[in-house]
């Protein structure tokens, strides 16, 4: 999908400074256009006002152009643009058509627009993308639920629920020779085990029906209905989840969540790294920190991590990653259509080993308040990503909510 830039220029503007302006914005990703008519379906359409004077051919424009509202101008600071928008913008209003400007200078406004083409093209991947649930989402997940034909209509993300049988019956003995190198190099690259190398083999063999199950179901995402699966089998997901979130262009989440699975899906996309799905452990008023933990975490984003065993039960395997001292940020996707979100940033200022808690546990001094986690909060978990990427959160829902 390209980001398609109608321009605007006065016939009395100097000769060669249309394509000189021009040159300015345009890049891999934005086509300059003469008509909406030029634009395939579907794909998002930006008047951009280039000098002033414009008014009436804008005006004549969109009485023939078929733009859905909200109708974006782009304007700069220069050749009377942003003037010109401005007039624009209170006519379409008085005609009852949503407008709304944005300006910057012509160097930020090239680095917006390529960002806004890194944007449509993540919206094209998830109208492609497909998110299967295997199991059910855990019970104790009551504010987590979400409606997936609204999903499928905000973002035409499709949710697929695969039963916990196909995971958990018939398991083989051993993983099978070309999965065995995985489960070898997770176990060679580890700090240390506290648990048994036939615990470990047969996380190694969950995890491989996962990747198979996963590929079968031709999915972007899955989410494991996990403490089912340890019931049933004895052996946890945490291997499965680590290996997969590893893994580019995938990721996988616990306990059947999606909200929080789909957040490391937009995360992934958007930041090009994995990302930590956990618990918001505790909160520190005084000190404005919190503790984030789970038991799994892909082992990619860490400096060197444990096989120990699964907190709650413990059983089979779990990891205990230690992450960095960095900057963070900490994002939630929520609702029926996955349409509401928070995002903050922070640092992580230790790697705790408590164990009266899930095994990675690291804390975070929050750049914003954490009284949201006790009264805002995005249902329970939240997703932690290695660096600081507030404003591409913040710039993509923008763009997407336009």
């Amino acid at each position: 999908m390209t980001v398609n830039i109608v321009p605007f220029f006065s016939v009395v503007s100097p000769e060669g400074i249309n394509n000189e302006i021009l040159k300015e914005i345009e890049q891999e990703g934005v086509r300059i256009v003469e008509s909406w008519t030029e634009v395939p379906s579907g794909e998002p359409v930006y008047l951009f006002i280039g000098t002033g004077g414009t008014e009436n051919d804008v005006a004549k424009f969109l009485k023939s152009a078929k733009l859905d509202p909200p109708i974006i101008i782009l304007s700069y600071d220069e050749r009377n643009s942003l003037p010109a928008s401005m007039e624009i913008r209170a006519y379409l209003e008085m005609k009852g058509v949503q407008a709304m400007i944005v300006h910057r200078p012509l160097a930020q406004l090239h680095s917006l627009l390529n960002r806004w083409s890194k944007y449509t093209l993540i919206e094209e991947r998830l109208k492609k993308s497909k998110l299967g649930v295997i199991g059910e989402p855990s019970s104790w997940l009551i504010a987590s639920g979400v409606d997936p034909i609204k999903v499928k209509e905000r973002w035409g993300l499709e949710i697929s629920k695969i039963p916990i049988e196909e995971l958990t019956e018939k398991l083989p003995d051993r993983a099978g020779s070309n999965f065995e190198k995985h489960v070898n190099n997770f176990q060679s690259n580890a700090n240390c085990q506290s648990v048994s190398d036939d615990e470990i083999a047969k996380a190694g063999i969950v995890a491989e029906r996962v990747a198979s199950i996963s590929e079968d179901n031709k999915l972007d995402a899955v989410s494991v209905q996990c403490f089912t699966l340890l019931m049933d089998t004895g052996i946890s997901g945490c291997f499965s989840l680590s290996y997969l979130n590893d893994i580019d262009n995938f990721v996988a989440g616990c306990e059947g969540d999606i909200p929080a699975t789909f957040t490391m899906l937009l995360s992934k996309m958007l930041t090009g790294t994995p990302s930590f799905m956990a618990n918001v452990a505790s909160v520190d008023e005084d000190l404005n920190t919190a503790v984030f933990a789970h038991c799994t975490i892909p082992t990619g984003i860490t400096e060197e991590y444990e096989i120990t065993n699964h907190f709650e039960t413990g059983l089979s395997v779990g990891v205990r990653g230690k992450l960095p001292l960095t900057e963070v940020t900490i994002v939630k996707v929520f609702g029926d259509d996955l349409s509401d979100y928070w995002v903050a940033s922070g640092t992580i200022i230790d790697n705790l080993v408590n164990e009266t808690g899930c095994r990675t546990q690291i804390r975070v001094a929050m750049d914003e308040p954490v009284d949201y986690f006790l009264e805002e909060s995005l249902a329970n978990h939240h997703i932690v990503v290695l660096g600081n990427y507030v404003q591409e959160f913040s710039e993509f829902f923008e763009f997407v909510n336009k």
